[in-house]
């Protein structure tokens, strides 16, 4: 949908893309979305690896621990050390991955300008896996209970022999479904390049995350890939509750010496 006559190209109003009146998640929790679920999501990457570090693992346990082929006996083991900064981390997680739901959604709508398909199919890739890591989590929720009634021990050799079980459950659809924040992550990227709502520089930033938990007790890194996806779309969320609409700027302007098809790639 095109915005009326007279409206400036930056601003929003009735009838545009995005506005207020939009479906969900209209303007204001559109931007709000855009704001806290890849703070949130970051802030809970951040805090695992802290809980790592807090827990105060010896070499040796931590020779045998990355030994290990799968991350699942390490997080078992920080649970039970650090069990608050842990607990912090997995919350603030799945608060992340719940409201970059909506998030998606409303990137969607700001960058169906030019081809609406495309951003709506990378939505809703992006909801399936999303959807596929709420429910590891809650799986993880699981092995995380059994660490503090059972110990570290125990909960390992109980959760891990049916690791591959819980992993593949229900006729495999999570673990099909997840590979859709992968492809959904490309789609939007894509999508908001072609509209010109994020330039080159921060479309491409939106690809990291959509790696990120794939899986049952998945490590994480200190939480780069949430920054990336936070340095995306939190100033886009920002812009859009001033009742403006996101644009790609160039990152150098005409006087600079760089050629103009090169100037016009490098995008933010």
């Amino acid at each position: 949908m095109s915005v009326p006559p007279g409206t400036p190209d930056d601003h929003l109003a009735p009838g545009s893309t995005f506005d207020r009146w939009s479906p969900f998640p209209g303007q204001v929790l559109g931007s709000l979305t855009l704001i806290v679920g890849p703070l949130a999501w970051t802030s809970g990457l951040f805090l695992q690896w802290l809980a790592r570090q807090s827990a105060a693992l010896t070499p040796t346990e931590l020779d045998a621990l990355d030994a290990d082929a799968f991350a699942a006996p390490m997080l078992i083991v920080v649970h039970e050390r650090a069990p608050g900064l842990s607990t912090a981390g997995w919350t603030l997680q799945l608060i992340g991955a719940l409201v970059l739901i909506p998030a998606m959604i409303a990137l969607a709508h700001i960058s169906a300008r030019r081809a609406p398909l495309i951003p709506a199919l990378g939505a809703c890739l992006m909801t399936f896996g999303l959807s596929a890591r709420i429910f590891y989590l809650g799986v993880d929720a699981t092995a995380f209970n059994l660490v503090e009634r059972l110990g570290s021990d125990s909960a390992s050799s109980l959760f891990l022999d049916g690791y591959g079980e819980l992993a593949y459950a229900f006729w495999r659809v999570p673990v099909v479904i997840s590979v859709g924040t992968i492809l959904g992550s490309v789609l939007i990227a894509v999508a908001a390049y072609r509209s010109r709502t994020f330039g080159l520089v921060r479309s491409l930033l939106i690809l990291p995350a959509g790696w990120l938990g794939m899986g049952i007790l998945k490590e994480h890194e200190p939480g780069v890939g949430g920054l990336c996806l936070a340095l995306a779309l939190v100033p886009c969320g920002l812009t859009l509750l001033r009742n403006r609409a996101p644009r790609s700027r160039v990152l150098f302007d005409e006087s600079s010496r760089v050629p103009r098809p090169v100037r016009d790639l490098i995008s933010w």
